[in-house]
């Protein structure tokens, strides 16, 4: 582990979901973005740590592996999409999760273990998201979607990932470390 790489800490969507929920917004006419998300990167980012000092990564890890061992397996719900950025021209079209209190205590805690190993975490509210694609890339204006399917996708959560950024490869998100939410 470096420095100069960046990571964040988040929940990747298992790769058959991934690859259905891709094939599932393929079918879709009319979204036209610059940069699509390979679906072997979708996740949802709890925290976003950026460079970090190695340290610091290890006492984040450290303090990971306590709190996954007292945070419950849950389920999450992706069906509602939604965007970042202005209505016409979007920054970020996104699958969102449903309500669930079990995926905001977890963050709560993430955030809390990042803090308590003297890491900062962004002061932005916590928007949980799935990013499907980036930059409206179109001469007509974005049209708002409809939910990705008839029925949500559903996933069990039962770890979390350290993830470190590789920019430059596909995929472009790499798993470092996992962590077993308790059973």
């Amino acid at each position: 582990m470096s420095e100069n790489r960046h990571y964040f800490i988040g929940i990747h969507i298992p790769e058959q979901l991934a690859h259905q929920i891709k094939k599932d917004i393929d079918l879709r006419s009319g979204l036209s973005f610059q940069k699509w998300t390979a679906p072997d990167d979708y996740h949802v980012t709890l925290i976003f740590l950026g460079a970090i000092p190695n340290e610091r990564l290890e006492k984040v890890i450290e303090l990971l592996e306590i709190l996954t061992n007292e945070a419950p397996v849950f389920s999450l719900e992706l069906n509602e999409v939604g965007y970042f950025g202005t209505k016409d021209r979007p920054r970020v079209f996104f699958a969102k999760p449903n309500e669930n209190g079990a995926l905001m205590q977890l963050r709560e805690k993430v955030k809390d273990a990042v803090l308590s190993a003297g890491h900062p975490v962004e002061k932005r509210p916590f928007h949980p998201h799935m990013t499907i694609a980036r930059k409206w890339n179109a001469d007509h204006s974005y049209a708002n979607q409809a939910p990705l399917g008839k029925d949500p996708y559903v996933m069990e959560v039962s770890r979390i990932t350290l993830f470190e950024i590789r920019p430059k490869e596909t995929p472009r998100y790499h798993a470092i470390k996992q962590f077993m939410l308790h059973t």
